[in-house]
């Protein structure tokens, strides 16, 4: 793991927001801006950096053509894809994965470059992965890809450029709820450019955030959860202070496993950053839980965050406690990712009060994050707590307007940053087909494993390797990340 600490420019610091635990008066209580996603593939997720990966990561020995895993619930087993049949059926990812749990951190051994080992990240280049056989629906199924806290690995995904022979891929592997309506014909023209749906096809995105692993937050969860009636269209990030002892609660498990994200606020809370405090942090998560976070929030929203996170290269997003605006899919990661807003009610906010900010804070097409402390009623002290009623109301209402992506931290930001990058691309030509090639860690790097971007063509055909890619009639082709490649033909 890297403990180097880049210099960090100074950055105009907006409304803190507190999050100090025993309930201090302090507004910048836990500030921070970014999370990291969350599918559900969670610690089970193959190939991911959970436990699972090694035996049952991708290129597993039972299913082939990449058709069995997508719009799965489980964690990319032995089901995944790229069977014996496929050209990667015995690749690396499998029980022969190396990367095993002596992986320390995420740039430790088994990092990007393991083969799919129980604790390596399970990134991009991690056998099994965008190579392997079995078309793009092996990340673990539709629920796995990223999991709650970045697992599940589409480490394990079975890659769309596998063998796997010319078969369609599943509707829904990326996970991410359906965006628009349904019954959308595939585009007949003459094909000419591939164009990223910005928010997975909504019109502008929330993520519900939480700091400080508060006791009320535990009591409540079944009213949280219970809004993820689908398992996948409310999916919370969770910023764990891990010096509490609520952070050992086995809730955290339960949240894992049902999609949500557990996110880095530090052992300490100090307000000062250092790479010690993030780093222990990030440890606790890893033997716990299994996962290991992409996604810092800063406590007390202190500005020596956005440099200490962006220096250690082993994150994806800082969350800082101002709201400056949200985020625009054209906004340059470079300049936003390691201090996004945030949107932090009032105490005992009501729920057309928070719906309200909701709408401002997402005008424009935007991507913004709500954070919470705790509820009202608990002995926790938490920040600003509202009622949970309430906060369950706006999310009920932010889930049916339909036209809000509702996702974690890793999840949104990681669409983001991969389809502002994907845009500048230059595809080559060969004959009439156009292909567009990259390397997940030219995202960002770490970039999180088993991501998808939607897009939409004009006409012609979509393949990843050899596998045709389905139209889905919301209007978009998911496009795994993972395989590195996509082409446009006639």
């Amino acid at each position: 793991m890297k403990s180097k600490v880049l210099s960090a420019s100074i950055i105009t610091f907006l409304a803190l927001a507190g999050c100090t635990e025993g309930g201090s008066s302090d507004p910048s209580q836990s500030g921070g801006s970014s999370g990291s996603g969350g599918g559900s593939g969670g610690s089970t997720g193959s190939g991911g950096r959970t436990s699972s990966g090694g035996t049952t990561g991708s290129g597993g020995s039972s299913a082939s053509g990449g058709t069995m895993s997508a719009g799965g619930s489980g964690s990319g087993g032995s089901s995944a894809t790229g069977g014996t049949t496929g050209t990667g059926g015995t690749a690396s990812g499998g029980a022969t994965g190396t990367g095993g749990s002596s992986a320390t951190g995420r740039n430790g051994s088994g990092g990007t470059s393991a083969t799919g080992g129980t604790t390596s990240r399970g990134g991009s280049t991690s056998s099994g992965g965008a190579m392997a056989t079995g078309g793009m629906t092996g990340a673990g199924g539709t629920t796995a890809n990223g999991g709650a806290s970045g697992r599940g690995g589409a480490t394990g995904t079975g890659g769309a450029t596998g063998a796997g022979g010319g078969s369609s891929s599943p509707l829904g592997a990326s996970g991410y709820p359906a965006a628009g309506a349904s019954g959308q014909a595939k585009p007949s023209g003459s094909a000419s450019t591939v164009t990223v749906l910005p928010w997975a096809g909504f019109k502008s995105a929330i993520s519900f955030t939480f700091d400080d692993s508060n006791s009320s937050q535990i009591s409540n969860y079944s009213a949280l959860q219970a809004q993820n009636d689908k398992g996948n269209n409310v999916r919370y990030t969770f910023y764990m202070q891990t010096g509490k002892t609520d952070a050992s609660n086995a809730i955290w498990a339960t949240a894992v496993k049902d999609g949500h994200e557990l996110g880095n606020h530090t052992k300490s809370h100090n307000s000062a950053a250092t790479t010690t405090d993030i780093q222990a942090a990030e440890d606790f998560l890893k033997s716990k839980f299994g996962v290991t976070s992409y996604d810092v929030a800063a406590p007390n929203g202190d500005s020596s965050y956005v440099g200490v996170v962006g220096g250690m290269k082993e994150f994806l997003t800082n969350r800082t406690a101002g709201n400056s605006g949200g985020i625009a899919p054209t906004d340059d990661p470079a300049n936003k990712q390691f201090q996004l807003p945030c949107i932090i009610p009032a105490t005992g906010a009501s729920a057309s009060t928070m719906e309200n900010s909701i709408t401002s804070g997402t005008s424009g097409g935007k991507w913004n994050t709500f954070l919470v402390h705790g509820f009202s009623g608990g002995s926790d002290g938490a920040y600003q707590p509202v009622a949970i009623g309430e906060f369950t109301s706006t999310v009920s209402w932010a889930k049916n307007q339909g036209t809000i992506w509702i996702d974690t931290v890793e999840n949104v930001a990681s669409y983001w940053i991969a389809g502002y990058r994907f845009g500048k691309l230059t595809p080559t030509t060969s004959g009439s087909d156009k292909t567009w090639t990259w390397k997940t860690s030219d995202f960002n790097n770490p970039f999180p494993p088993g991501k998808y971007l939607r897009v939409k063509t004009d006409g012609g055909t979509l393949k990843q390797g050899g596998t045709t890619l389905s139209w889905d009639d919301h209007g978009y082709y998911e496009v795994a990340l993972d395989a590195g490649t996509l082409t446009l033909s006639p």
